[in-house]
């Protein structure tokens, strides 16, 4: 077998990693976040498996800010020229932290576990074939060319130890407490859910760089006010919540203190968009759904969550930080445009009731399903739906926990839903958004809302492609597809900012592992004050 190198999406390089090098323990990094957890277990509890992945656990290799690859539990690896066979090279130094040692073993019992156990990891029998062991090689043999196995299997597969999980028939019923054990840079402490803190302690034999900070604090479930008060009052040092910057309001007060710093970056997912379900007789047509466009006021959504600082998107949905952005045409809020398309499609306020209905009389009226747990969709609910009327569009609107969020949109129980997309959900699957809209996908919270079997052979085709150029060229037909569509529109985009106390030094944004409590931080993060 061959190996083959390229850049940035299908870097097939071999690094070398670092060795583990200790340094002076500081005192306790407090993090404030609104996450909430019900139970340590990384298979079970979404927001523990963020935390897992940040402190506990590690993968066959992690991303950098910029997207290249960086070695982790796999230090080396290479990749058939087909795109269908993949061999990676394990460190033969890593252990778990009740001291047996890590293997390719547990790599492969890992994925062939989630595969059979984890409902959201049914992707694994159908794209692996075979994977063979030789020593400390793994090699996966896949039944189709797969250029993004880095991203979607090296990266997002937290590795588990098999002496632990082989002996747990239900992940997500178990009561093992050993569920917590990892390989990564820190051991997972203790969990007061009573006080909603979980503590985790410095990994003294961790085989890469030894973070300084000797104990992480993470404080759950604090809504924006108490979270700030606590960064005023120097009780917490950092902000995190995956792929969230901080709310704008807020920042007002936080910026008037000499003691909290701000860093931002352009931010890679979209904080609010407008979903379609394409089975409605209505918006199952392209023209309504460009109806629906028009309809809505892009800058007042952007004056009232993010202070005027944020911006207008584009009918290609993707923002424009990724390399393979293709300028489409802004959205525009023009009610009339709007309205002469619906009277074109029949569609008349035949009453005067404010409400337009269809030829037979019936009533024109749509369920819009909302998260009740984000920042900011309730007013996002009153803006639009302000819109909406305001064109003769009624809406029921639904608000949901995240959990009956998710079976709705899974049960296509929904005509318009509002989500968010993250980072790493831009760039899952074949990227550029599209793991949020191919049907042959399923997850919680994508819409899976696109059969077209154009839209899918785009989406395998950037997978099954090696060339840079050919690759950047059907990312472009993607954005233009999405424009020419509209299978959901992006209501803003804006910079995420990320407050923290000055007195830590060394933190930067990592949006892939969710803002600035990322392991590249960690490995840079020092206390001045100490």
């Amino acid at each position: 077998m061959k190996s083959y190198f390229f850049p940035v999406f299908l870097f097939l390089a071999i690094f070398i990693t670092m060795p583990p090098k200790a340094g002076a323990q500081t005192d306790k990094l407090r993090i404030g976040t609104p996450m909430t957890i019900k139970i340590v277990n990384l298979l079970k509890d979404y927001h523990y498996n963020i935390l897992a992945m940040l402190m506990t656990h590690d993968t066959l290799v992690r991303f950098d800010s910029k997207l290249c690859p960086v070695p982790q539990l796999a230090e080396s690896w290479t990749c058939s020229k087909d795109g269908k066979t993949w061999e990676f090279t394990m460190v033969s130094n890593a252990k778990w932290h009740d001291e047996k040692p890590v293997t390719a073993e547990d790599v492969k019992f890992t994925f062939e576990y989630l595969g059979s156990h984890q409902p959201s990891c049914a992707w694994i029998p159908d794209l692996i074939d075979k994977i063979n062991i030789n020593e400390q090689k793994i090699r996966f043999t896949l039944k189709k060319p797969y250029s993004r196995f880095l991203f979607n299997s090296g990266f997002i597969i937290r590795i588990l130890p098999e002496h632990i999980w082989s002996k747990i028939d239900d992940p997500l019923k178990t009561s093992c407490r050993d569920v917590v054990i990892g390989c990564g840079p820190y051991l997972f402490e203790g969990y007061d859910q009573k006080k909603g803190t979980i503590k985790f302690k410095k990994n003294t034999r961790y085989y890469q760089e030894i973070p300084e900070t000797g104990q992480i604090e993470f404080i759950l479930n604090q809504n924006m006010d108490l979270l700030t008060l606590s960064l005023l009052k120097n009780k917490v040092d950092v902000y995190y919540k995956y792929a969230s910057g901080y709310p704008a309001p807020y920042l007002t007060r936080l910026s008037k203190d000499h003691n909290i710093g701000f860093a931002q970056e352009e931010s890679m997912g979209i904080p609010a968009a407008l979903g379609f379900n394409l089975e409605n007789i209505f918006l199952g047509k392209k023209e309504f759904r460009k109806a629906v466009s028009l309809a809505i006021n892009y800058q007042r959504i952007n004056n009232s969550l993010f202070k005027g600082k944020g911006r207008i998107p584009t009918s290609g949905f993707v923002p424009s930080i990724f390399s393979s952005y293709k300028k489409m045409p802004d959205l525009k809020y023009n009610p009339g445009q709007c309205e002469a398309i619906l009277i074109s499609l029949g569609l008349k306020d035949r009453d005067n009731d404010g409400i337009r209905e269809d030829q037979d009389g019936n009533k024109i009226s749509f369920t819009l399903v909302v998260r009740s747990d984000l920042w900011g969709d309730a007013q996002l609910v009153k803006l639009l739906t302000h819109d909406l009327k305001k064109v003769g569009l009624h809406v029921n609107v639904r608000m949901t926990d995240l959990s009956t969020w998710i079976t709705s949109v899974r049960s296509k129980a929904f005509d318009l839903v509002l989500f968010r997309t993250t980072p790493w959900g831009m760039i899952m699957a074949s990227g550029y958004a599209s793991g949020y809209f191919d049907s042959r996908r399923q997850g919680g919270g994508v819409l899976a809302n696109i059969t077209d079997p154009l839209f899918h052979d785009l989406c395998d085709n950037i997978l099954s492609m090696t060339d840079l150029q050919t690759v950047k060229n059907y990312y472009y037909r993607l954005q233009e597809y999405y424009a020419a569509h509209l299978p959901a529109i992006a209501l803003c985009w804006n910079k995420n900012v990320y407050p923290y106390r000055k007195n830590w030094t060394g933190i930067s944004v990592n949006q892939i592992e969710g803002g600035l409590i990322n392991r590249f931080t960690l490995n840079s993060l020092k206390n001045i004050n100490q």
